[in-house]
């Protein structure tokens, strides 16, 4: 019976081509759609999966509140590792210091690139995070201020296919040796190709010791069968109580979280200062969504033309029926074709899926894989799925042919609306489900485009339109910039030049400024970019008040600030003209806080 089935399967599919064809391709266009959607959410929920009892490592973020609002900050002060390592839950913490991805000068081997993706991290990185190390081990790797360890990636930019273990390269300058080759994983959320010890960065203790000084993401691994809201209760209140100093008539109130590390990547959209590879639960949510709304209307799609159809097979049904077909077989009948339909479509969408992989990986800057022939669970999905549209879109309308009456049928009676099963209503309705749903996800996509546009046009305050930003290499460079900037502007082609730490809305140069006067002296938290006298011509930014640095007052190279009108609300004055001439104090590095 099942080779009838098949046979007969094959021979309505080459007897109606028009509609096999129109079938299979608005299956198998619904299906690639899903399995690229598929793909790229799986690859969203891998990040950090890897890490060797990843379920007890956790991120320390800090929910800020005072009397301006609430914030969320990934970084926290390098104190809050120190303090809950001694607790008796902990196992190790391991701390990373947040600062600007910029393109450093390494040099090795006579070869010199430029390389900006890494971090300074603690001793204790791979304890916490214990990676795959290609040459080398972890034992002792980051002990020395000269240590240094680089990805895979890297060492092959450098030295080739040589194990670089013990070499000397030079970043910046600094004589580092390399004491460990570790392979870059893909799904991390800390993206590195090198990583240099904290020991080698010459902070002040005054500085690792402060309270208020938000520059590290932290991170604890937990031992086993730790309760964890016990240990996140007991640390904030140490936290509050150390940092209850700055909250008098701020209504300043710190609440640290332990953060489980598979959630970082995806449920840190809303954090300030993070500098971790970020993805967005929410975007993730909408295209499952989205997935099965393409799903839905494929396979609407295809109950709609199988009923359309119908008239012509009734004749079929009224024969086979006649002869002795029960209703049963005509069900199996028609629910093969579609499962035939179903497979031929699961299997074009799976070539057209290979053939997209590149341009999705291009779009997303991913590395999806499509391990159809490694994976059993994609294999699985894909019968899964096979067998999924497969009744969804051939169960309908399998009940309402099988249902057709002999003696109506062969006498030419069954027509239009006298169909039994009240085909036009089913079909007027997912008609309408099907175009509903076309018009949310055309709308869904405008809302998109608009949003996209919006942020590549939006109004950032200064003019980004034909400036050139390039990092300054070389000691000669920075003690001759003033005659570097004067051989530019030689050229006709250049109005202006300058020299800054940064752009406006740049969140690396964080740092604490005092009021005297306001806030009882304790220090705010600020952005601060430290700029030459050209950078307000040159980024074309406008003075609401006030005057630009100039050369001719000799105060202005030490002593003065320019502050945007953010600024002049967080420090309490009421409007920028008030602000001119008020006195700020800046702890820098060294002084005490």
């Amino acid at each position: 019976m099942l080779k009838n089935f098949l046979k007969v399967a094959f021979r309505n599919l080459f007897r109606y081509k028009g509609f096999a064809v129109i079938n299979i391709a608005g299956l198998a266009l619904g299906i690639t759609a899903c399995l690229l959607i598929g793909l790229f959410v799986r690859d969203e929920k891998q990040f950090d999966k890897f890490v060797p009892e990843g379920e007890r490592v956790y991120r320390i973020y800090n929910e800020r509140t005072d009397n301006e609002g609430t914030e969320i900050n990934a970084p926290a002060p390098p104190v809050f590792a120190t303090t809950i390592r001694e607790f008796p839950e902990v196992e190790q913490t391991a701390r990373v210091m947040m600062q600007s991805q910029y393109k450093r000068l390494f040099e090795a081997g006579g070869k010199k690139i430029y390389e900006e993706s890494g971090f300074i991290v603690d001793s204790t990185f791979f304890e916490v995070f214990p990676l795959h190390f290609i040459y080398g081990t972890a034992l002792n790797v980051l002990d020395d201020p000269t240590d240094m360890v680089i990805s895979n990636e890297l060492a092959k930019r450098l030295f080739g296919n040589e194990n670089p273990v013990g070499k000397q390269l030079q970043m910046e300058k600094q004589l580092f040796i390399v004491k460990g080759v570790v392979e870059k994983p893909s799904r991390f959320h800390l993206s590195f190709d090198f990583l240099v010890p904290l020991s080698s960065a010459g902070i002040p203790v005054t500085r690792m010791e402060s309270w208020g000084w938000n520059q590290f993401y932290n991170y604890v691994k937990l031992k086993k069968h730790t309760n964890v809201v016990a240990v996140e209760d007991r640390f904030r209140k140490i936290v509050n109580e150390k940092t209850a100093a700055f909250a008098d008539g701020e209504g300043l109130v710190n609440k640290p979280y332990l953060q489980p590390l598979e959630k970082i990547h995806l449920y840190s959209s809303g954090f300030k200062y993070d500098m971790a590879v970020r993805g967005n639960i929410t975007y993730v949510k909408a295209l499952t969504i989205i997935a099965l709304f393409i799903l839905l209307i494929a396979c609407f799609n295809f109950i709609n033309l199988a009923t359309a159809k119908s008239l012509q097979r009734a004749k079929e049904v009224g024969v086979r029926k006649s002869i002795g077909a029960s209703r049963r077989q005509l069900i199996f009948q028609f629910l093969g074709e579609t499962f035939v339909l179903s497979l031929i479509s699961v299997l074009v969408s799976i070539a057209l899926t290979f053939l997209a992989i590149p341009w999705l990986n291009g779009f997303t800057e991913k590395h999806i894989v499509f391990d159809l022939f490694t994976n059993p669970w994609i294999a699985l999905s894909l019968l899964s799925l096979t067998l999924l549209v497969g009744l969804i879109a051939g169960l309908y309308p399998a009940f309402v042919l099988s249902n057709f009456q002999p003696v109506k049928v062969l006498k030419g009676s069954l027509a239009g609306d006298a169909m039994p099963g009240k085909i036009p209503w089913l079909r007027h309705g997912l008609v309408v489900i099907q175009f509903s749903l076309s018009v949310l996800l055309i709308i869904s996509a405008l809302v998109v485009f608009r949003q996209v546009h919006f942020l590549h046009n939006k109004d950032l305050g200064f003019n980004k339109e034909e400036l050139i930003f390039f990092p300054m290499r070389g000691d000669g460079l920075f003690k001759n910039y003033e005659a570097f900037k004067n051989d530019l502007l030689q050229s006709s082609q250049v109005s202006s030049v300058s020299i800054g730490y940064g752009f406006p809305g740049d969140a690396v140069a964080g740092d604490q400024v005092i009021v005297p006067g306001k806030n009882n002296g304790k220090p705010l938290s600020a952005t601060m970019l430290m700029v030459d006298f050209d950078y307000i011509k040159t980024l074309g930014l406008k003075m609401v008040s006030g005057r630009e640095f100039s050369k001719e007052m000799k105060t202005d190279a030490n002593h003065a600030f320019i502050l945007n009108e953010t600024a002049v609300r967080e420090l309490g004055f009421e409007t920028p003209q008030k602000a001119l001439g008020a006195r700020l104090q800046w702890p820098v590095w060294g002084a005490s806080n």
